[in-house]
């Protein structure tokens, strides 16, 4: 903190020459005139370090003991501004920097929204953009509260929303879950139907009657577990009616047919040349740079990185580095090598799909022929997934 005071205000360093420097020392301490970094360098010299102002008062001190002192060097603004008093067009930039610092201060450079999943980004931002939430904005035009609001009317798996501005960013931490809309139909009477044909493999009841068993075969629209409960007396006879909603984790057995095919001969792009590079700046939807557009059979590849001050102090100024290669078009040929690892990551993606949906394959009769000028994989997949359709109940009163 000395330090950084001691560059505001403006120090110098002194030499201090004479017969007597402690007793110079000594006057210096009683008048409150504080040095540091004193050191020795022979009888009678001594180098030290003391404020500018606390300067102009050596000179009844100085006259008193009879030392010379001369300056040896000055550091600090002061001495900066003195230095450099001609160039007028320097302190007007500086000027101009610390507006313009002060004016982006105020605004919302950069909108960030954190823990959607269903919702993407984009949407999210086109939507607060409708509202007249977007980049550049008035942060005193930003009400958290009706933002917060708003996205939460509009998007109904949204549960929970918060809004903050901190820095020149706009947070937006959001939880999703259930739709508000499936909610009263979560809780309506209905059956459980299949939407799909095969073979029950498990099945878990949570509410209603079960009307199929894990074994049974099932077909499209066959009713799996019944939300009507017939509430009996002690002679088994219906006394009333009741309906749930019908609520199981069901698994079936099916098979799938699967098929792909594709041409040996493929178009291949060759990279020539060397690969040349670039930078630029962007200002919103403005570009400033130092580097060739793509033209016809270049590929070119750009990577952003924003500027910012602090973490939060994100500027609207983006930084960009290019990469940018010819390359030709040419007509090559599978073999049956390239051609069977070619199927066989087509395939993969297939499967990881149905992974990802929650399917699982328990038996794999797929294979790849290669037939004339075309490569093709077909065969049949085993699987198991879920199965299960709400069909609501219509009671004698509706």
């Amino acid at each position: 903190m000395n330090r950084i005071l001691d560059l505001i205000y403006g120090y110098v360093e002194i030499l201090v020459q004479g017969e007597n420097p402690e007793r110079f020392l000594n006057l210096c301490k009683n008048r409150k005139i504080y040095m540091e970094k004193i050191r020795y360098t022979d009888d009678d010299r001594l180098t030290a370090q003391i404020r500018a102002t606390d300067f102009r008062r050596l000179g009844p001190i100085r006259r008193k003991t009879g030392v010379y002192i001369r300056i040896i060097q000055k550091q600090g603004m002061p001495f900066f501004f003195f230095r450099n008093r001609k160039r007028k067009a320097f302190f007007a930039g500086l000027l101009l920097a610390g507006v313009l610092i002060f004016v982006m201060t105020g605004r919302i450079w950069n909108i960030h929204i954190e823990g959607n999943v269903r919702n993407s980004t984009e949407t999210i931002l086109d939507f607060l953009k409708e509202q007249g939430v977007s980049h550049g904005m008035s942060k005193k035009k930003v009400d958290c509260s009706e933002i917060a609001a708003s996205v939460r009317r509009k998007f109904s798996q949204v549960t929970w929303v918060s809004a903050r501005i901190e820095g020149t960013r706009l947070l937006l931490e959001i939880r999703e879950g259930i739709s508000r809309k499936n909610i009263k139909e979560d809780t309506a009477a209905c059956d459980l139907t299949a939407d799909k044909a095969g073979v029950i493999t498990e099945m878990v009841v949570r509410s209603g009657v079960p009307v199929k068993k894990p074994g049974d075969i099932c077909k499209k629209g066959d009713l799996l577990v019944s939300g009507e409960l017939h509430i009996m007396n002690d002679s088994q006879e219906i006394v009333r009616k009741e309906y749930v909603h019908a609520d199981a984790d069901i698994y079936i057995s099916r098979k799938i047919s699967y098929y792909q095919e594709f041409p040996m001969k493929y178009q291949a792009e060759e990279s020539v040349g060397k690969v040349r590079k670039g930078v630029y700046l962007r200002f919103g939807c403005f570009y400033l740079g130092l580097y060739r557009t793509a033209g016809q059979n270049q590929w070119c590849m750009m990577e952003e990185y924003p500027l910012r001050i602090t973490e939060n102090f994100v500027l609207p100024v983006w930084f960009g580095k290019t990469k940018m290669r010819e390359y030709r078009k040419t007509e090559k040929l599978y073999t049956e090598k390239e051609a069977v690892r070619e199927a066989g990551r087509i395939f993969r993606i297939y499967e990881k799909k149905l992974l990802e949906s929650g399917t699982k394959i328990t038996e794999n009769h797929v294979r790849t022929d290669i037939t004339g000028q075309s490569c093709v994989t077909k065969g049949t997949l085993q699987i198991v997934q879920k199965v299960g359709k709400n069909r609501v109940i219509l009671t004698e009163n509706e």
